[in-house]
């Protein structure tokens, strides 16, 4: 997906990193078993860190499984569960909305290559609506309002954000295996869900937010939309610095807000791995994009593969 939502490998414990890496590899093995071989291509650490979140507090049997990119070598992943199931389902129905997007895309090739894959996945994401019917109406429902207000030339960087942000919270659906809401809870969901609801619609705007920023050149440039354009006075597609610490206070609240829901939560084999992400990678992250570094060295794709 983005790419934003990964650890400081550096502060990383050896057993915390192997436990990561046998996460995300064994999110691409239940990509594969669930949807199919070629689904492996729709593997991100932000789901990853969705499987991490979502986990219960006993850590499945783990089982060795080879790479099927680097078949010498054997990764140590947890045993099937509903979390990592959740994940992948999660992870192909945005993969497929994405291309739908990107279908939409005014350019030809482009437009043609999201639709041809688009129209590849379709089974694959027909079978995961199916099983996530609530987070596929809220990703379709949030992406036509998304679509709705690029037409627009929204300028209320709110708006679109909290758009997007409500794709992720709709995840929170999975995480009910903690206690039952008491009597008289009028929001009707257990503590836990509530908790992780909080927390992922923070991070979908903390996500929102950081790709608007790093797009911000690319979309001037190429006269896309981009709510930083209307809602800020750019130069050479640059925010001011003012408007660059405004936007870094707006990122704070989110960021406080993804603590402060993380703290209500129970732990899990995970926990320090989430730690890790939330107070260390996030903040990094956001540093590497703000510096005009996050591109050059820390963007997805076969960095991401090469890293694990």
């Amino acid at each position: 997906m983005y790419g934003y939502v990964r650890p400081e490998r550096g502060e990383l414990r050896v057993r915390e990193y192997e436990r990561f890496r046998g996460v995300y590899c064994g999110l691409c093995h239940t990509l594969a078993a669930r949807y199919g071989p070629a689904l492996r291509f729709a593997v991100n650490y932000d789901f990853t860190f969705l499987a991490m979140l979502l986990a219960g507090p006993d850590e499945p049997e783990p089982c060795a499984r080879r790479c099927p990119y680097r078949p010498t070598r054997k990764t140590v992943c947890p045993g099937p569960s509903p979390a990592m199931d959740a994940a992948a389902d999660y992870t192909v129905v945005l993969a497929y909305w994405k291309l739908r997007d990107g279908a939409a895309d005014g350019r030809f090739f482009p437009a043609l290559g999201s639709r041809l894959l688009a129209a590849a996945i379709g089974p694959a994401y027909r079978k995961a609506a199916s099983r996530r019917p609530a987070f596929a109406r809220e990703t379709e429902r949030s992406l036509a309002a998304l679509a709705a207000l690029e037409r627009e030339k929204c300028a209320s960087l709110d708006a679109a954000a909290d758009t997007f942000a409500r794709i992720l919270a709709a995840a929170a659906e999975s995480a009910g295996n903690g206690p039952r809401p008491e009597a008289g809870d009028s929001a009707g969901d257990p503590p836990r869900v509530r908790a992780v609801r909080e927390l992922l619609y923070h991070l979908g705007r903390v996500v929102y937010v950081l790709d608007a920023a790093d797009d911000l050149a690319s979309d001037t440039a190429a006269d896309a939309y981009n709510p930083l354009r209307y809602r800020f006075d750019t130069e050479d597609g640059r925010l001011s610095p003012e408007d660059e610490a405004g936007l870094r206070v707006t990122l704070s609240h989110s960021h406080n807000s993804i603590i402060s829901a993380f703290q209500l939560l129970d732990g899990t084999p995970y926990t320090a791995i989430l730690e890790n992400i939330i107070y260390l990678g996030l903040p990094a992250a956001a540093q590497a994009v703000f510096s005009g570094t996050w591109r050059a060295g820390r963007r997805p794709g076969r960095e991401e593969r090469s890293r694990l």
